[in-house]
């Protein structure tokens, strides 16, 4: 018996790697998932105001930001605490940074959790050159936090970046890209 446990150990060692990494690739996408599910849901808003063609402007000066909405429909909740917007234009004016402006097919907000959950063939463009392409961006006001799990592609003045996965800081200005990273460099500026 322990002569054929030694012989057929590394078969052994690789069937309970592959249990192993099926379980965890189970896992991930169930939490993408997760990720990918909106934070408001059609029951949410059933009740609820519905407006076509708007545009919302809001301007806090305490918080040094202004933004503005453009959307074909918004529904709000009977208690606007959430909303939902489709095919959108969003502009971003923060005091201490240049402006961003953001489109895309779909975007949720939980004014509670200061969450906005962005979806469907995103395109981003800041005023000092740079652009993000996404098919699916979360916001965490609170925290600053900018995520995805999708694939996603930035480019900038002198390069670009692409790849799967994106954790970006704005506060402390960290940008992570979680797999699959590939970047081009312009040639001029290595010359």
């Amino acid at each position: 018996m322990k002569r054929l446990v030694t012989r057929y150990w590394p078969l052994l060692g690789i069937g309970i790697l592959a249990a192993v990494v099926g379980f965890y690739l189970i896992r991930s996408e169930a939490e993408k998932q997760l990720v990918r599910r909106p934070i408001v849901t059609e029951a949410d808003l059933e009740d609820g105001i519905t407006l076509s063609d708007i545009h919302y402007t809001q301007d806090d000066p305490d918080e040094g930001m202004q933004w503005v909405l453009d959307a074909e429909q918004v529904k709000f909740s009977p208690d606007r605490t959430y909303f939902s917007f489709r095919s959108f234009q969003l502009k971003l004016f923060p005091e201490d940074r240049p402006s961003l402006e953001l489109e895309g097919d779909r975007g949720d907000f939980n004014k509670a959790t200061g969450e906005i959950n962005l979806q469907g063939n995103l395109k981003g463009f800041s005023a000092n050159g740079y652009r993000i392409f996404a098919d699916h961006l979360l916001y965490n006001h609170e925290l600053g936090l900018l995520t995805t799990e999708e694939p996603v592609r930035i480019t900038g003045p002198f390069f670009t970046v692409s790849g799967k996965g994106l954790y970006f800081n704005l506060e402390k200005e960290y940008l992570k890209m979680t797999s699959g990273v590939t970047t081009s460099m312009d040639q001029k500026i290595l010359t």
